[in-house]
């Protein structure tokens, strides 16, 4: 009896058995009872990913009243694929995302596991393609729809896709409307606990004009609710993107633009009017050796300006830890007072092998507005320069290690627009150093 109640019951691996079990089981029996020429494939996606970390000053300067932080947080993930050519395509993937230690040895209960991505894509006709369901929204160098694939937890959306491919032209159109639950009445939305917008529908197109150049651009809407009164803004982002890519040299152009209006209260009435440009060019010098560099600058506001207006652009959905310092000090988790950035940098990658690559990148981050000091004077308007060192070796098997160390040398325009107070201390030395295994492995279970 005794051995009975202290065994422990592992719900979230049970469960993530039983669900891809019934997938399989399903699959099976459709694809017995319809026998088809058409080809078609099921596949079982699998990723552990293991990732220890040192923070010594990540997001935001460490204090000298504050001692770093060291641990190891593990992604668990388990999904299915299934293809049928010119027919249907489905992918549903389960994840648990843990620290470890976090939960206890004979754990009686369980709520980690959580439904990642679930979806179907149909064809509608000979060039058109409905993609509807939970999906990853991924486009251009995600700059503002991105996969967020560096968070454990990833970034997701619930949205219906139309994708239409004809010769060099494809588009892609979405809509998405969101709620808390099966409601009765009433429409309101609490995005403090689901997705970040009421409603959001964009069009994204892309035209190759040859092999080495092309085009993008997107238009994109989103509605939000406010918490306190229901009232709703609207958000517009327009942007352009040109990309060059031959042996030699790659090369990339943005500009985006920022419109909007928010009802703050009957009678008030908030405008947005911001924009963001980058440009970045890479060029190998040998098949081991490229150097890189880019500008990224981001509209921000003066923080002693008490208009409504918004200024400083917002990147929304991208995967800002790709861009802008891989310590995340700028639009991840931590606010810098909404007061833009502008981010110049130089890369370098060196390839000793197939399997090995070190990259080395170093950022110099100045604010796009006016910074206050303590005193209300205008301060320097340089917040800092970081230096990120990365190493990614490839196993076999679909393992790769990686690994990276991160030093941000901040200045003391840092403590104005991360709220520090003036009595306050950061730390001489802000760093982060994590190393990674990546287990992820593509098992082909049926195949005609």
């Amino acid at each position: 009896m005794d051995g009975q109640q202290n065994s422990p019951i592992y719900l979230s691996n049970l469960k993530l058995i039983i669900v891809i079990s019934f997938l399989i089981g399903i699959t099976n029996t459709l694809s017995a009872q319809q026998p088809s020429a058409d080809k078609e494939a099921l596949k079982l996606n699998v990723q552990l990913r293991p990732r220890a970390e040192f923070r010594n000053g990540i997001f935001t300067p460490l204090l000298y009243s504050q001692d770093p932080a060291t641990f190891i947080s593990q992604r668990n993930r388990i999904g299915l694929n299934y293809s049928k050519e010119n027919k249907i395509s489905f992918g549903m993937q389960l994840q648990v995302i843990n620290v470890w230690g976090k939960d206890p040895q004979i754990q009686q209960s369980s709520n980690d596991v959580s439904l990642f991505e679930a979806w179907a894509q149909l064809p509608l006709h000979q060039n058109l393609q409905l993609k509807v369901g939970r999906q990853i929204l991924s486009y251009d160098d995600e700059r503002i729809f991105g996969a967020l694939d560096w968070n454990n937890a990833g970034r997701k959306h619930d949205a219906a896709l139309f994708k239409y491919k004809k010769g060099k032209f494809k588009t892609d159109i979405a809509i998405a409307y969101n709620q808390n639950s099966e409601r009765t009445n009433g429409s309101f939305y609490n995005d403090s606990i689901g997705q970040p917008y009421k409603a959001m529908e964009f069009a994204w197109a892309e035209y190759l004009v040859t092999n080495s150049l092309s085009f993008t651009g997107l238009v994109m809407n989103i509605d939000k609710q406010n918490r306190t009164d229901s009232l709703l803004s609207h958000l517009q982002t327009i942007g352009l993107n040109t990309y060059l890519k031959n042996q030699k040299i790659s090369a990339t152009a943005s500009f985006y633009y920022q419109t909007g209006r928010a009802n703050l209260k009957p009678n008030i009435l908030q405008k947005t009017n911001a924009w963001m440009g980058s440009v970045y060019g890479n060029y190998s010098i040998s098949k081991k050796i490229s150097l890189g560099a880019g500008s990224d600058y981001l509209s921000g506001k003066d923080m002693d300006n008490t208009s409504l207006s918004v200024t400083n652009f917002n990147p929304l959905y991208g995967t800002h830890h790709k861009f802008y310092g891989h310590m995340d000090y700028f639009y991840v988790s931590s606010s810098h007072k909404n007061t833009g950035l502008w981010d110049n940098y130089l890369s370098a990658s060196y390839k000793t092998s197939a399997q090995t690559t070190y990259n080395l990148a170093i950022h110099h981050f100045e604010a796009a507005s006016k910074i206050i000091d303590y005193r209300r004077r205008k301060a320097n308007p340089a917040m800092g320069n970081e230096v990120d060192f990365t190493l990614t070796h490839q196993l076999n098997g679909g393992t790769k290690i990686t690994g990276g160390y991160s030093q941000m040398f901040t200045s003391t325009s840092m403590k104005y627009v991360k709220n520090i107070a003036e009595s306050q201390k950061m730390n001489s030395t802000q760093n982060w150093l994590w190393i990674s295994l990546n287990v992820q492995p593509e098992i082909l279970l049926h195949s005609k």
